[in-house]
């Protein structure tokens, strides 16, 4: 089933959504993900933003759900069947990726890294790593078979931060952006070099790793809040992509007609 596509990333900080139809997207949206919000509340935020592309739910023809947050996806759920008058597509066990997942527990593995897998392998054909720069930083392998063997979790550049600036009392918040040098001169360079430059240690130390588990010439992608910040400083990422995972949504929503 073709037709104008309501594409929706639930993480843990925000929502990722789109309308795509005919070929290409026609607008692409960030909103803050609020637990306790109701399917009442999420659908005037999201209709407004229809409304700013011209669009309202009742010109949507399907929908597709990827999340790692369960009340959010309880009410989203809801919404969009109230809009659609039918169940969207929600990523899970049963649902057509195209990708096989040889991990120890298939059912683990988040929708988002899923989407973002699916999303690489189209795009370059061939083994590819996918850094996520979120709450958490993941770091997705696919092989050159397209199968999805292996990932691995960090805490997130925003989620460090906040855990040194809450468990030590003199250091406060700080921008995540990097310093003017190494060596900070004051507290805020200083914390910026250990949380920027020691974050680009961690991407690129595990990335030489899981390619030499995976391919040593396996092509990387970044996408994610931080990406922006991360990725310029690592030369081992070869693209970045803030709407890679509403890409893979798209795709798997083809293939689940």
């Amino acid at each position: 089933m073709k037709g104008r596509l309501l594409a929706m990333d639930v993480g843990n900080t925000q929502i990722g959504l789109g309308v795509y139809e005919e070929g290409r997207w026609l607008g692409r949206f960030r909103i803050r993900t609020v637990v306790d919000r109701t399917p009442d509340e999420y659908g005037v935020l999201i209709r407004e933003l229809l409304a700013r592309l011209g669009l309202s739910p009742e010109g949507l023809d399907r929908a597709i759900l990827g999340s790692v947050v369960p009340p959010v996806t309880e009410a989203l759920e809801s919404l969009l069947q109230g809009w659609l008058g039918r169940v969207p597509l929600v990523v899970g066990p049963g649902v057509r990726t195209g990708l096989d997942i040889r991990v120890d527990q298939p059912s683990e593995v988040g929708a988002d890294l899923v989407a973002g897998a699916v999303a690489a392998f189209d795009r370059f054909g061939g083994a590819c790593l996918v850094v996520d720069f979120g709450t958490a930083t993941t770091f997705t392998g696919v092989d050159p078979a397209g199968c999805l063997v292996g990932v691995a979790i960090a805490p997130g550049l925003a989620t460090a931060a906040d855990a040194l600036s809450k468990r030590a009392a003199l250091l406060p918040e700080v921008p995540l952006q990097p310093p003017p040098r190494a060596l900070g001169r004051n507290t805020r360079e200083a914390m910026q070099s250990g949380l920027v430059f020691g974050y680009v240690g961690l991407v690129r130390e595990l990335i030489r790793r899981l390619r030499a588990e995976l391919v040593p010439t396996a092509r990387v992608i970044a996408t994610g809040g931080h990406a922006a910040v991360i990725a310029p400083l690592v030369e081992e990422i070869d693209a970045v992509d803030p709407w890679l995972t509403l890409e893979g949504l798209r795709l798997i929503a083809d293939r689940n007609p």
